[in-house]
């Protein structure tokens, strides 16, 4: 078995994965929600997982086992292989950002976008040592940084009910101890992941923790 790699408390981490590989994503806490992108790298042009294309391909906004999740030209990112928690994640926020916390009076806090952009910087500048120029998330990652933009992510572990009125509110992950999703890369993709910061709502249970996650063959 591969040892865990801690993504620590209100950090990012990320994991090259090859078609047929997994990657395991686990809350030691049972309260620590992971937020999650993926961007195919076999492309020709920037590309990226697609929670609103996802939506509609699967009819719904509640993941499960066996579910595909697509990117915006619906071409096969990830699959859920399996999942040990109560099954509620959410396809629906944003990831939090900074001006989330400054609406919100709390400048200068961490976010989950800005740990996404930590991360892709991270990689595409491996690329460039390794003199792979021009790459097409080398694109994106620009993009993100020169419009403020972040894809939707896949919010694990986020437990969001919707209201019969179609009110959105932000409860405790429905999670115990050591749950965890498994993920099974359909094309060659870098997952980025984010243990969310947020510690003013009741998203990470009030009190952020680490994540953790392991790439399966």
């Amino acid at each position: 078995m591969p040892t865990p790699t801690t993504i620590p408390a209100r950090h990012g981490a990320h994991a090259l994965l090859h078609p047929g590989q997994s990657i395991r994503i686990t809350s030691p806490s049972g309260h620590q929600v992971v937020d999650l992108w993926a961007f195919p790298l076999a492309v020709s042009t920037p590309s990226f997982l697609s929670m609103a294309q996802s939506r509609s391909r699967l009819s719904s906004i509640r993941p499960k086992v066996n579910d595909t999740f697509v990117d915006a030209r619906r071409r096969a990112v990830l699959t859920m292989i399996e999942d040990s928690s109560s099954g509620v994640h959410d396809m629906l926020f944003p990831p939090c950002d900074k001006w989330r916390y400054e609406e919100a009076g709390a400048e200068g806090h961490g976010s989950c976008a800005a740990n996404l952009r930590t991360e892709l910087a991270a990689f595409t500048a491996k690329l460039r040592l390794q003199g792979e120029l021009g790459s097409p998330l080398m694109e994106l990652e620009e993009k993100i940084g020169e419009w403020g933009w972040t894809p939707e992510p896949l919010n694990l572990f986020m437990n969001v009910p919707v209201g019969g009125d179609g009110g959105l509110s932000v409860k405790r992950p429905a999670c115990t101890e050591g749950n965890y999703v498994v993920l099974r890369a359909e094309t060659e993709c870098l997952v980025v992941m984010s243990a969310c910061p947020n510690d003013l709502l009741d998203t990470n249970g009030g009190m952020p923790g680490d994540a953790e996650f392991e790439v399966l063959e």
